[in-house]
């Protein structure tokens, strides 16, 4: 007899939904949602009639198409999913419960709402894209459907790009520039700069970048609120906005730092109570604080206690709009530090492109932290905000060294409290045809970072003994990201009033404790022998298998997480700083065993039902978020191959390995045939950065040099073409001695110099050659005036160095450009400024060498003191250059220096020859150039 088939669950069996009702979520759509849930086997829990809350011990998942509700951070705490509409539509087309992660509201995956096709682009470059939009929230789709939103190619007449325009299918064909773009950002820009048909992007005289809407900043603009309250709240459109109230059965606490008179408060009061909350005198009675400065009692007092913390402008905001926002989500809807942030108090900043609100905000901003804010930029300006790099503001401040950044760095210094090194290239990243303003006020505060500074954990009691603890991990949902401080809750020894002597992680809040018994007084006669228990320090942590032989590994549930048996967390009625005596009884033993058996029965039923699943228990439909093994599997398994449906075979929903952004779920990639999932190939760490200049083999062929690229990593070899990397350049790579850019500034790292030879070997015999002979280039040695081994000897001692205390001017008009002498400046430690002729430009003397105190033997090619009064600038012989000679030579005669005009080949055979040296034939003036054209 034929064995029955067994019988299909259906797809939502053990999914309970609660729904948060919203302008984007009509009534239409939410009862669509309730059908298709219901009628899949799962349940809709609606929301309190009384109180608009979530039943969150019921709810598997919240169903939201934003992170702005209530409950939000309680939420993410207990292990409930929040999702949006997506992830029900999604489940139900593949037939399987999708990946809760790529369909998040949370902010901080700006890639959630981007499912990707590629067009026509090399491997490498398809495979670095697809994991990057999918480590941020995005979705892959091997063929061209009615679900893709974005087609990456780089031209538009691949078949698929075609297809998409004959079919109208409404995805957006965009240069894989604009991915790289938002990766380097960490912020979603506008694609419409790389979008076909002729991208702006491409075009050979870029367009200025327009000024741009700034939505993210919309009422959150300053601290302080700036608009007029109603006198009621504004009319809610539909019966869902109704719904929406912040204030509902909230009470709500005004700080005394808010130094408002008694009529407004009297009319913030009336407002609140119109919305359905009250106004508390007692900040431990209320949920919500709303204060000015981040000190005082009443604050740390709500910040350790959990409370929603706020400004008036967020209550001001939420009034207005008549919809909850969470307050942590704005930089400026969050009390301000009084005096600012530290390290900023002597610098003056300016902002340049920024318009509208962006601008108010980053002024606020600026005050706020503690700096000084200059509407007009001047040469003592210590940095330079900008939105973009095609401004007066901007090249001025190139010429007067003033550092530039945009916005992103003032927001990361405010949110994390402390003044950000510039060094981190997302600062200084300006897209050609992008105006940052419009992913202004995306950036949130850093609460772990806030709480260490104003309302730390109180210190432990010394005096009291303190008592050790076992601890468990915590069940968690989808972690939310580290920049998303909308889940943010304060660590455990924060949100209690008195200290307690236990070893605490910050990320422990919801673990449950089980004290240890101490050692007591030493009775009369014969004891028996008990453990004492180690201090704090000592505590073991046990992994899941070493613990005592409880079942607590149960399958993880596809609905909302099993909840633990409930663990007393202190014994003694709760006397946390006290432990009990073990007793040393027969009697006294037997009863705490057969307590433990009664705690540990719902553990053991649930055990032996789930060994009777599917799979058992570590591979059943329930696993534990106790269960000690890595959840995230992007590489396939041979144990989990099986049969695959056809509808998987050009998509895979995957989260990225390693990732800190794992969702929690097993989710193998497809690698059969024809699909993009690959098998890792393995590849040695990196040994040798390799710079390769002057050899063409690359181009036009960009599938050639990803695959080349791959070969030489499986090698410990990575390309680069950043001659400043940190790491230097350990091999160049060049048919000769070049002038070129990589080539010059390469040098001073000292790297092994090989001709092409080199490469080709490495490409066609799969390692790398031994001991290969240095590049010989005897002819362009003789006009160096060096050997290259002694340059290469020289650059060894300079260590980058040659050029460090050098303030050197470059014309705009030089050959080559001013950035190509800017990076062979830089990288030799010295300091490159654009020379434009502006008058009042602070000349500054050369910095000598016995102000660095680790100066060597680098000073020996540095051109000796002769050189110390010697300002030079590098120049063209254009009319345009020209022109400023005059000017210069006056501005520097004025200072007490001498001015030294040159071209270029100066600075390139001193960055060549590792060594500054002096030839009369470099210098330039108005007679040599006039006798020059005579000619």
């Amino acid at each position: 007899m034929a064995e029955e088939a067994p019988v299909k669950e259906p797809l939502f069996t053990d999914v309970c939904i609660a729904i948060i009702p919203s302008e984007d979520l009509d009534a239409q759509e939410t009862e669509t949602i309730i059908q298709r849930i219901e009628a899949s086997g799962g349940k809709h829990c609606p929301l309190a009639e009384s109180e608009q809350q979530i039943d969150l011990s019921t709810v598997t998942h919240i169903i939201s198409t934003s992170i702005d509700f209530p409950q939000y951070s309680q939420a993410v705490e207990q292990g409930v999913y929040v999702v949006k509409p997506s992830w029900i539509h999604q489940s139900q087309g593949k037939g399987k419960l999708c990946a809760a992660r790529q369909h998040s509201p949370d902010p901080s995956q700006f890639f959630q709402d981007v499912i990707l096709t590629c067009g026509d682009l090399p491997d490498g470059d398809k495979d670095a894209i697809i994991a990057g939009v999918m480590a941020l929230g995005g979705q892959y789709s091997g063929p061209l459907t009615k679900f893709v939103t974005h087609l990456v190619t780089l031209t538009d007449d691949f078949p698929k790009c075609v297809t998409a325009v004959e079919k109208h299918a409404g995805a957006k064909m965009v240069l894989p520039h604009w991915f790289d773009a938002c990766l380097k950002l960490g912020k979603k820009i506008n694609e419409r700069p790389y979008m076909f048909p002729n991208p702006p992007y491409r075009q050979i005289v870029l367009p200025r970048p327009a000024n741009s809407d700034s939505p993210h900043v919309e009422g959150a603009t300053a601290a302080v609120p700036t608009g007029q309250l109603p006198n009621t709240p504004p009319p809610s459109p539909s019966k869902h906005r109704k719904n929406l109230n912040a204030f509902a059965y909230k009470k709500v606490f005004l700080g005394a730092d808010l130094n408002i008179p008694d009529h407004l408060k009297k009319t913030l009061g009336d407002l609140i109570n119109h919305g359905g909350g009250t106004m508390t005198e007692k900040v431990d009675d209320c949920h919500i604080y709303i204060g000015q400065f981040r000190d005082g009692v009443d604050y740390v007092a709500a910040s350790r206690a959990r409370k929603e913390v706020a400004n008036l402008a967020w209550l001001y905001h939420v009034i207005n709009v008549n919809k909850y926002t969470n307050p942590l989500s704005k930089l400026l809807h969050y009390p301000i530090p009084r005096h600012g942030i530290e390290g900023f108090q002597n610098l003056k900043l300016s902002i340049s492109s920024y318009s509208g609100d962006a601008r108010i905000y980053l002024e606020n901003l600026i005050h706020y932290c503690g700096a000084e804010f200059t509407k007009t930029m001047k040469q003592d300006n210590s940095h330079l905000i900008t939105a973009h790099t095609r401004s007066e503001k901007f090249e001025a401040a190139q010429e007067w060294n003033i550092n530039v950044t945009n916005h992103l760095w003032l927001e990361e210094c405010y949110a994390k409290c402390t003044v950000m090194t510039l060094s981190n290239n997302k600062y200084t990243e300006f897209p050609p045809v992008t105006n940052l303003g419009e992913v202004c006020g995306q950036t949130v505060l850093d609460m772990k970072r806030v709480e260490s500074l104003y309302f730390p954990a109180p210190r432990q009691s010394p005096e009291k003994p303190a008592v050790a603890v076992q601890k468990k991990p915590a069940r968690t949902a989808v972690p939310a990201s580290s920049m998303t401080v909308a889940s943010y809750t304060p660590s455990k020894s924060a949100a209690i009033s008195a200290p307690t002597p236990i070893a605490e992680d910050d990320d422990e809040e919801d673990e449950e404790e089980e004290p240890q018994p101490q050692t007591a007084k030493k009775p009369r006669g014969r004891t028996s022998k008990a453990t004492p228990t180690p201090a704090a320090e000592d505590v073991v942590m046990l992994d899941d298998d070493e613990t005592a032989n409880e079942p607590t590994t149960a399958p993880r549930s596809r609905g909302r997480p099993r909840k633990s048996a409930a663990t007393p967390r202190l014994l003694n009625n709760d006397k946390e700083n006290e432990s009990p005596a073990p007793r040393t009884s027969g009697r006294a033993a037997a009863n705490i065993a057969r307590a433990a058996i009664h705690n540990a029965a719902p553990d053991i039923a649930l055990y032996e039902k789930e060994s009777k699943r599917k799979g058992g228990v570590t591979h059943g439909g329930r696993r534990s978020g106790l269960f000690d093994e890595p959840l995230s599997s992007p590489i396939p398994q041979d144990a989990k191959k099986g049969k695959k449906r056809k509808s998987d075979e050009h998509t895979y929903d995957v989260t990225a390995q390693d990732s800190a952004l794992s969702d929690g779920e097993t989710q193998a990639m497809l690698a059969s045939k024809g699909t993009i999932a690959k098998k890792a190939k393995t590849t040695l760490p990196v040994k040798y950065r390799m710079m390769v200049t002057g050899d063409d083999r690359w181009v036009g062929n960009m599938k050639k040099e990803s695959d080349d690229k791959i070969k030489l990593k499986a090698l410990g070899v990575e390309l680069t073409t950043n001659p400043r990397d940190e790491n230097g350049i350990d091999i160049l790579v060049a048919p000769g001695i070049k002038r070129t850019k990589k080539f010059v500034a390469a040098l001073a790292s000292a790297p092994m110099v090989v001709d092409s030879k080199y490469l080709d070997y490495a490409l066609s015999k799969n390692k790398l050659m031994e001991s290969p002979p240095m590049l010989v280039d005897r002819k362009s040695e003789e006009v160096m005036g060096c050997t290259l081994a002694d340059a290469l000897e020289r650059a060894k001692i300079n260590k980058r160095r040659l050029l460090r205390g050098w303030n050197i001017y470059v014309t705009e008009g030089i050959v080559g450009g001013f950035d190509t002498y800017k990076e062979i400046i830089e990288v030799n430690g010295g300091v490159a400024t654009l020379y434009k002729g502006r008058t009042g430009l602070k000349i500054t003397k050369r910095t000598t060498p016995d102000e660095y105190p680790d100066a060597g033997d680098e000073v020996q090619h540095q051109g000796g003191e002769e050189e110390y009064e010697n300002v030079y600038l590098v120049s063209s012989e254009k009319d345009a250059d020209v022109k400023l000679w005059k000017t210069f030579r006056s501005l520097v005669e004025k200072q007490g220096l001498k001015p030294r005009i040159v071209e270029s080949n100066w600075l390139l055979n001193a960055a060549m020859s590792q060594q500054v040296s002096w030839d009369e034939k470099w210098e330039l003036d108005e007679a040599k150039v006039v006798s020059q054209r005579d000619r």
